[in-house]
């Protein structure tokens, strides 16, 4: 499998890292995927199921977001976007990489996997963007409500201002990736909410661009694009594919509970194409979790099912 990597800068004032990957033994490409990570990880974590896809036939970009390994000055700007850049930067970030790809690859179909954070973004451009792509697969996302989220503004507004906005906050911390830990007690790590795999929980606790406390500032971007995103559902194309993705034991979901409200969503805005799986058991990394190799042949025969004919 070739790897390319670049260094984007793009016009949102900034510079990422992006990588294309590619079977050059496979002078046919089918199609596209454009692989959108969640929020305190990288691209590289994906790089076994990129694998699978690029034998299948498909080209696969992933990048580095803005605040995450890679797309950083430095370390201590982990989880930091900036006091006043929006998340609207980073789907920009995507739209750009999307014409990018669209430009080298004119005549293929291009798909966006988003998982978590990087769900929420993929929603988003679709609601900006939709038309541009051929589907979407949506993994491990969230469903809030607006109460919450506006409660999340409030406080990371109110912390921003006495602290300020690079702050690394452990009440919002306990409000959100501690919550989720709470329902796997007793826990062996910070991060048993993410997997069922012990293996795969301990090489994210290694990795020492994973985890962590974000910054103020994102967790207050993030919480304010949630909230533009719940409010402009109807913008999402009818006839765009959707497929969603989650584990029964995923704590973003809640449990199956919130990721069925989002369904129940897109049905009601009629979304023409739309699928919706519950991995039994599984927690929020499902193409890492102990039904991966399920995942991974469901998303990829999804892709397949999808091209053009």
């Amino acid at each position: 499998m070739k790897t390319e990597q670049r260094i984007l800068n793009l016009s949102k004032d900034g510079a990422i890292q992006c990588y294309k990957w590619e079977n050059t033994q496979r002078k046919d490409p089918k199609g596209i995927v454009l692989i959108v990570h969640g929020m305190a990880e990288h691209i590289e974590r994906y790089v076994d199921f990129i694998k699978i896809l690029t034998d299948q036939g498909f080209v696969v970009f992933g990048h580095n977001q803005r605040g995450h390994k890679g797309s950083i000055s430095s370390k201590e700007n982990y989880g930091y976007l900036g006091d006043f850049i929006s998340f609207e930067t980073l789907v920009s970030d995507v739209n750009e990489i999307v014409e990018l790809v669209k430009s080298e690859y004119p005549n293929l179909p291009t798909f966006l996997l988003g998982h978590s954070m990087g769900s929420a973004i993929v929603q988003r451009f679709c609601q900006l963007h939709g038309k541009k792509i051929n589907g979407v697969i949506l993994s491990g996302a969230m469903k809030n409500s607006m109460f919450l989220l506006k409660m999340g503004s409030f406080f990371t507004t109110l912390i921003g201002a006495f602290k300020g906005m690079k702050h690394r906050s452990r009440f919002i911390d306990k409000l959100t990736f501690q919550k989720y830990n709470a329902g796997f007690k007793p826990n062996r790590t910070p991060y048993d909410w993410l997997n069922r795999d012990e293996k795969e929980v301990d090489k994210y606790v290694d990795d020492e661009y994973c985890g962590g406390m974000f910054t103020v500032a994102f967790w207050k971007a993030f919480f304010h694009e949630l909230q533009t995103i719940n409010r402009n559902y109807e913008l999402i194309p009818k006839n765009l594919p959707i497929f969603i993705a989650s584990g029964s034991k995923c704590a973003v979901g809640n449990y199956g509970k919130d990721i069925s409200k989002l369904y129940e969503k897109y049905q009601k805005i009629q979304i023409k194409d739309l699928q919706f799986k519950l991995y039994d058991q599984a927690r929020h990394e499902i193409l890492l979790e102990l039904c991966k190799e399920e995942v991974r042949s469901d998303f990829v025969n999804w892709f397949v099912r999808h091209l053009p004919k």
